[in-house]
């Protein structure tokens, strides 16, 4: 992993940090409301973290992003190091995709339409841009997302970060955008959580002859990143300990809760949205491990789309401030887009996946 691995927190947790759509890489931030140690002050310093930690105490110091700095920082990369580029739009007018209703997607949670009401805001825009109506498509798993891209029956879309890469490579997929707060958060870690009173597991080290869960496998945080990050630390994950695939970062930290589970690798804004819908008492979970920001749920457009139609959709985006409306109330503040390039922005992402040798066929999603 070499360059891949630089920045990622490693388990003594002596070096600081470089700096997250119920999805991986969902937005969520903050104090946590309803939770019963809401009111502890925590002694925790984010520019020199140290393990383990009580999770409550990364959330009420807003451990769980980066910040915009980390994202303009990125070295910039004029191809990806692994997979395909990005697609270029077709010169030949008779390629391009000019649909009479855009269908708009969010990355798949338990509740396919939860996000209809959310994302009307935008929607609105988009159809205002392009001229286009603009109709919400739920979808229930990745692998479903990323056909429907695929085959041109959806238009714009939010996929998850281990995810996007699928989409880039199957479907054709061009990430130009990612959330960000008005202070500039964006992002979400890697964190290892257990028990808060699970005196056996204080560091990545002792997750030996565990039951562990990841979410599932294509997730980056919940499966890919903790096969790359934890072997490079001497972990190997089904071979130090054993792996059992929870579904999802909510039902891995509420199985950890519930004593199902010994430890598990979690998307940090996931988990503590968990918390801050109060169906999780940060206080009773511990964070033993943390690498540095991710990228969050990536929005794209597929490359073929008219010109005209890609400038709208961009637009809408890029040109709004969303903090007022119920984007920012679900994803924490984060209600405003900032411009990326897939290449330079999903490059740690593209290094883990090269790292575990993945292929970019749909049956790798998993549902």
């Amino acid at each position: 992993m070499t360059a891949g691995l630089a920045g990622c927190i490693t388990g003594d947790t002596s070096e600081s940090s470089g700096g997250d759509s119920g999805s991986e890489g969902g937005d969520s931030s903050g104090d946590s409301s309803g939770d019963s140690g809401s009111e502890q002050s925590y002694d925790f310093d984010p520019a020199n973290p140290t393990f383990p930690q009580p999770m409550q105490a990364l959330i009420q110091t807003g451990f769980e992003t980066g910040s915009l700095s980390d994202l303009e920082n990125m070295e910039s990369r004029d191809e990806p190091r692994y997979g395909d580029p990005v697609q270029e739009t077709p010169s030949d007018e008779g390629e391009l995709l000019d649909p009479d209703k855009l269908a708009f997607a969010m990355t798949p949670t338990e509740d396919p339409a939860a996000y209809r009401t959310t994302m009307q805001p935008l929607m609105d825009n988009i159809a205002k841009e392009t001229g286009k109506e603009v109709e919400y498509f739920p979808l229930q798993s990745y692998a479903s997302q990323v056909e429907a891209m695929r085959s041109e029956r959806l238009h714009v879309a939010g996929f998850s970060t281990g995810p996007t890469p699928f989409a880039v490579n199957l479907a054709g997929a061009v990430p130009f955008s990612l959330q960000v707060s008005e202070e500039g958060d964006f992002g979400y870690r890697l964190w290892l959580a257990t028990q808060a009173d699970n005196d056996e597991i204080d560091a990545l080290e002792d997750l030996e002859g565990m039951r562990v869960a990841h979410s599932e496998p294509s997730s980056n945080s919940g499966n890919q990143a903790p096969r790359a990050l934890f072997a490079n630390q001497g972990v190997v994950p089904g071979d130090d300990y054993e792996v059992a695939y929870s579904g999802g970062h909510e039902q891995s930290v509420l199985g950890v809760a519930n004593g199902d589970y010994d430890a598990a690798p979690v998307c940090s804004t996931c988990v503590t949205r968990v918390a801050n819908s109060g169906n999780l008492d940060p206080s009773k979970i511990k964070v033993v491990w943390a690498s540095n920001p991710f990228p969050t749920t990536s929005f794209t457009y597929r490359y073929n789309l008219t010109p005209e139609i890609q400038e709208g959709i961009r637009a809408a985006f890029l040109d709004y401030d969303y903090s007022d409306t119920q984007i920012a109330e679900t994803f924490e503040g984060r209600g405003k887009f900032t411009e990326i390039d897939y290449a330079t922005a999903y490059d740690i992402i593209l290094q883990i996946q090269e790292n575990n040798g993945v292929e970019y066929e749909t049956g790798n999603l998993g549902e």
